[in-house]
């Protein structure tokens, strides 16, 4: 018997977790995709790429920064089974924090835009009664660290956020909602920065942020070790963390 095509919204559908995501969910289905990007010509060829595999895509640009855009018209239609928001950016922190109107950007890109839209999704799978909702954030939020603290306290806020929803519906069985974690990522956003051994390739990623979902995980870390690491850096006492050139 064939299975139902699985339908999905995809917000920053072009990253290179998102993409290698969708790869793998193109593995187990049959899939009806729309794409969201800020990229058109970037979004025709993750489109391309999906459709080689079997998908039906439909990608359209979108401002995630303009937050009075009506996503549950957009998403209006169709019974969704996974709504996915993996956009973000990786900020130049010392030059951000010179600047409050870059710092503003950047905590809107990486929490608020993520948060409007988690909650459009919401409220869309409370009303169907099922589906699944995941939100790509990041060990950086798990500790406020001097290397990266801009865009881990806007990471801290969604896990914080999705944490709630989570709570919101727990006794909806049949609603899961996931918080994915990647550590150090080799990915285009990540293209400036040294790689080192703690560091993935997108394509391990992605593949494990789909089964995280696909099993229903309330969060992932990705590489599952990054939990063991991030449990060490939360537990050191400040007088050694400030030692540290985390």
């Amino acid at each position: 018997m064939n299975q139902p095509v699985y339908r999905a919204a995809v917000f920053g559908a072009t990253s290179a977790i998102a993409s290698e995501f969708l790869r793998a969910l193109c593995e187990d289905h049959e899939a009806e995709l729309l794409l969201f990007g800020r990229d058109e010509s970037r979004l025709e060829a993750t489109a391309a790429d999906l459709r080689a595999r079997g998908a039906t895509c439909t990608v359209r640009t979108a401002d995630f920064l303009d937050f009075e855009h009506d996503w549950k018209a957009e998403l209006d239609g169709p019974t969704w089974d996974l709504f996915l928001v993996a956009h973000g950016s990786l900020p130049d922190q010392d030059r951000s924090l010179g600047e409050g109107a870059a710092i503003a950007r950047e905590i809107g890109v990486n929490f608020t835009s993520q948060a409007v839209i988690a909650a459009a999704c919401a409220e869309i799978l409370d009303r169907q009664g099922h589906g699944r909702l995941a939100v790509i954030g990041s060990v950086a939020g798990d500790r406020g660290r001097a290397s990266n603290f801009l865009y881990g306290s806007a990471k801290a806020g969604i896990a914080a956020f999705m944490a709630g929803l989570q709570h919101r519906f727990a006794e909806r069985q049949a609603i899961h909602v996931s918080l994915l974690k990647p550590g150090m990522t080799d990915t285009p956003m990540t293209a400036d920065l040294p790689k080192g051994p703690l560091f993935s390739p997108a394509s391990k990623v992605g593949r494990l942020g789909w089964k995280a979902v696909r099993s229903g995980k309330p969060t992932a870390y990705l590489p599952g070790w990054w939990a063991g690491v991030m449990t060490v850096v939360r537990s050191l006492p400040s007088s050694v963390l400030h030692k540290t050139k985390l």
